[in-house]
């Protein structure tokens, strides 16, 4: 719990940080007056701000740190200059369980830069699992706060902390099916590409 807590902790203040780019430039000139001889020397610092303003309309997304349960696939597309919205789909990784899943998230995102910066997302999960001849259909409802940006022209990396609930599962008969069911925290990195 205290690492939960620290991560929360580090979410926030990276996404109270400037998203703003700054660079510091030192500049020295000499000017020599060719009719006196004269050198004037001139010092001046120039401090520049930059933002990235690249349209970016549609993001497909991977999260690897959710591969301990489902390898997963994202896509994500912006429907205003506050909202994004995505829906995934995600097969299970333990192994002697069998079955799919899909999930739906929006992202709001109070800048008005979406799909870049700080959001706050609400998402929801349906999973059809089977562990022999035991089936399970587990349903999450969860929340996210996080960070997106893009390092790249078209990569896309993403840092989010919330927590999910998972209800529905089926705990008897199989202890594996059991670890979808009750609150669990979450914690997404995602990596992708962005168009």
């Amino acid at each position: 719990m205290q690492s939960f807590r620290f991560a929360l902790i580090a979410l926030v203040m990276l996404s109270c940080g400037n998203a703003f780019a700054q660079t510091r430039t030192e500049e020295t000139r000499k000017t020599v007056d060719p009719a006196k001889g004269d050198t004037i020397v001139t010092e001046s610092v120039i401090i520049t701000r930059s933002e990235d303003i690249t349209p970016r309309k549609s993001i497909l997304l991977v999260n690897p740190l959710k591969f301990f349960l489902f390898y997963n696939l994202t896509y994500m597309h912006r429907m205003s200059p506050d909202v994004v919205m995505g829906g995934g789909i995600q097969l299970p990784t333990l192994g002697g369980i069998d079955g799919f899943g899909v999930n739906a998230e929006v992202r709001f995102h109070p800048s008005g830069k979406a799909p870049r910066g700080f959001y706050i997302a609400p998402n929801v999960g349906y999973n059809r699992l089977r562990a022999g001849h035991i089936e399970s259909e587990p349903f999450s409802v969860g929340v996210l706060m996080g960070w997106q940006w893009f390092p790249g022209d078209d990569f896309a990396m993403g840092l989010g902390i919330g927590v999910d609930y998972y209800t529905g599962s089926t705990t008897e008969g199989n202890e594996d099916l059991g670890k979808f069911d009750g609150t669990v925290p979450a914690l997404r990195f995602d990596i992708g590409y962005a168009w």
